[in-house]
């Protein structure tokens, strides 16, 4: 779990939405626009968000490799916006989840 904060962390440094329960070692965040990165990273995809198991093997290493990579894509692609206004990615910005978030590309109507 301790890993799966870190991935958490080191994503929202990087200016992308993404939320962990405290109990689990599930990550999960935006979407990217780029389907090598998905394929690449086996990344289980739902609408507009992406979810990622940190196992006990994920060093903080490939952590940095994997956020790196999602950066780039950023830069490249930008960012994908909520499908709907209740989409999964909208959900994650949800005060439920506790703690701060970085909002969803497009959510302040300006596309930030």
């Amino acid at each position: 779990m301790q890993t799966a904060r870190y991935l958490r962390d080191k994503l929202t440094d990087a200016g992308l939405t993404c939320r962990v329960n405290d109990l689990s070692s599930t990550v999960v965040l935006e979407r990217p626009l780029d389907d090598e990165i998905i394929k690449r990273w086996q990344l289980a995809c739902e609408k507009d968000i992406a979810h990622v198991v940190v196992m006990p093997n994920v060093t903080p290493q490939k952590i940095d490799q994997f956020v790196q990579e999602l950066i780039d894509c950023k830069n490249k692609f930008g960012r994908i916006s909520p499908v709907s206004k209740n989409s999964p990615l909208s959900q994650l910005t949800s005060t439920a989840w506790g703690g701060d978030a970085v909002a969803p590309y497009g959510s302040d109507g300006k596309g930030n």
